[in-house]
């Protein structure tokens, strides 16, 4: 046995499975971009304003919840970069809205896409992928949106261009996320429901609306655990608040993100086999 082989030998195998379950992601990049492409084409095909829906929901979603706890609550965002409720509010929920779409819609993908697994050799673990990448781009409106207001205003700083140290284990948590639920649903069809309902608990249990300052003490903990907390918080520093990230914050965002995405993969990897017979 030569050295390459004794060197495979000691791999274990659920690192070689996951190693190659990633490098044909890479090889089937193509087919990637044209499934983002093909997502981003037919989400609003027929539609008179077309991509332009992609901005009037968050903001009438802004609007509305500005209303409610700026006017009729009163309440004042707990930072001194702003007193502007809008702005911080529209730094919280931008990445929780590319969040809870993105594994929303990553959950029903393989079911939605029944009928193509079922006939042909499909990789189906690129739609999960392709939806990622098609939110990205809807997410990166609204943030050139965020970033525009900010400028006009004068409180945008350098750190913005740290946020890409928020973004990416963002998108990697929803790819793990979205392998992970997304296998899950084709064989318990009640995952979808459940993943609803999470969603609001996890919502309200997200600084999006408050800072974590402002959470007792003894229930901070509770919110450190969220890794949608970190993001937040590293949203609200790099654009608002023009503060460097907070390395225990961001290195345990990553650490999350990274196992998710994965245990995601190989759950996703081991169970695809069986997805055509279920479905």
């Amino acid at each position: 046995m030569n050295s390459s082989n004794r060197g495979e030998a000691r791999t274990p195998a659920a690192v070689v499975i996951t190693s190659n379950f990633f490098r044909k992601l890479l090889m089937r990049r193509g087919l990637i971009r044209n499934f983002a492409a093909r997502d981003l084409k037919s989400r609003y095909v027929g539609s008179f304003m077309g991509f332009f829906w992609s901005v009037v929901h968050p903001l009438v979603l802004l609007v509305c919840y500005t209303f409610v706890f700026s006017i009729v609550f009163e309440i004042r965002p707990y930072t001194t970069a702003t007193d502007n409720f809008a702005v911080f509010l529209f730094c919280g929920i931008l990445p929780w809205l590319y969040f809870q779409d993105t594994v929303l819609r990553c959950c029903g993908c393989v079911v939605d896409h029944a009928g193509l697994i079922r006939k042909t050799l499909f990789p189906s673990e690129i739609l999960a992928v392709a939806l990622v990448f098609s939110n990205l781009v809807y997410h990166l409106v609204g943030l050139g949106l965020l970033t525009g207001v900010l400028l006009w205003m004068g409180l945008l700083s350098w750190t913005a261009l740290l946020l890409p140290l928020y973004l990416l284990p963002l998108m990697i948590l929803c790819l793990g996320l979205g392998w992970l639920l997304g296998s899950l649903h084709v064989f318990l069809r009640d995952t979808l429901q459940v993943l609803s309902v999470l969603l609001v608990f996890l919502f309200w249990f997200t600084p999006i609306f408050y800072m974590a300052a402002q959470v007792p003490e003894s229930l901070r903990p509770v919110l450190a655990v969220n890794p949608l907390s970190a993001v937040v918080a590293g949203y609200r520093g790099c654009l608002l608040e023009g503060t460097a990230p907070a390395l225990g914050g961001l290195a345990y965002l990553w650490t999350v993100s990274v196992l998710l995405f994965a245990l995601g993969g190989l759950v996703f990897r081991n169970t695809k086999r069986e997805f055509a017979d279920v479905l």
